[in-house]
This record gives structure tokens, sequence and C-alpha cells, in this order.
């Protein structure tokens, strides 16, 4: 098993989009930032305004995740600066839930730092939803720390 990173084509970007939007949506939704009736607007939104000119828009990288000629995901990094550092910053990592939990996503991860090594990056980052314990037990395996953290407590009706 090894990964390799295609460069999206026009199709690929269709169905990443797809995909990527409605989860976003859904992890706003689930982190109780937005509310159901209006993530789909909003998630397509933020999409839109990251990816202006989609696929070929400038310092963002997408790649098909393969193992030989088979579609496992997707994998999304924007270059950005952070002070004077550059940095490699992944909105997102998918792999399809029936290759899940064969390490495809550690696979991916390195890949991921490998280009952002060549690239030229100091640091790569990443946001994580704090509900996805699956995926902050991958990244903290592969020494990734908190940057910032947002923390909520409900507080139930009096």
């Amino acid at each position: 098993m090894s990964v390799t990173l295609a460069p999206m084509d026009n199709a690929d970007f269709v169905t990443f989009a797809e995909r990527a939007v409605a989860e976003y949506g859904q992890g706003m939704v689930a982190s109780g930032e937005w509310g159901q009736e209006e993530a789909s607007q909003k998630s397509r939104n933020v999409f839109e305004q990251l990816l202006p000119q989609g696929r070929l828009t400038e310092n963002n990288q997408l790649w098909v995740i393969k193992d030989e000629d088979r579609r496992i995901g997707e994998l999304w990094i924007a270059l950005r600066h952070a002070g004077t550092r550059l940095s490699a910053f992944i909105l997102d990592i998918y792999i399809e839930p029936g290759s899940r939990r064969r390490g495809y996503a550690w696979q991916s991860m390195l890949a991921a730092e490998t280009w952002a090594r060549q690239a030229g990056c100091e640091e790569i980052r990443l946001h994580v939803f704090g509900r996805n314990e699956a995926a902050r037990g991958l990244y903290e395996q592969l020494g990734y720390g908190v940057a910032s953290l947002t923390m909520a407590k409900p507080l139930p009706s009096a």
C-alpha cells in the first residue's frame, strides 16, 4: 500500500466540491457555529471565497489521493503566510469510508508534509472539529499540537 497525490481534474473537482461543502456545513452545525437552515449556503460561500477560481485558484493544491489507480480520497492544501513564515494549511483531507483505518490518512499526511517542505514551508497547520476524535488522535500521533483552541459549554435553560 502506497499513496500518491494526483492533481484534480475538472470532474474530480466537482466530486470534491460537492462532498467538501456538505461535510463542512454539517461540521459547523455539529459544532454549534451555524444553524441547519443556513449551513448549506454559508458553507458554499466560504468555499467560493477560498477557491474563487475553483481548482485553479492560486496558492492552493488540490489532489486526488490514490492507491495505485484506485481513488481513495482527496487532499486540499493552501499556502499561507504566518507572520514572515510560509505555512501549508490543510483545508481538507478525506478518505473514502471503505478505505478508512488502513493507514491511508497517515500516508497522505506524510505526503502532504513532504510536499510542504519542497514548497518551502516552515510549518504545516490544519483545523479539526473538536468532536472528531479519530482525526485528532491521528494528528496528535503525527506530532501536531494545539495552536489555538476555542472551547464551549452548553448552558441548560433556567
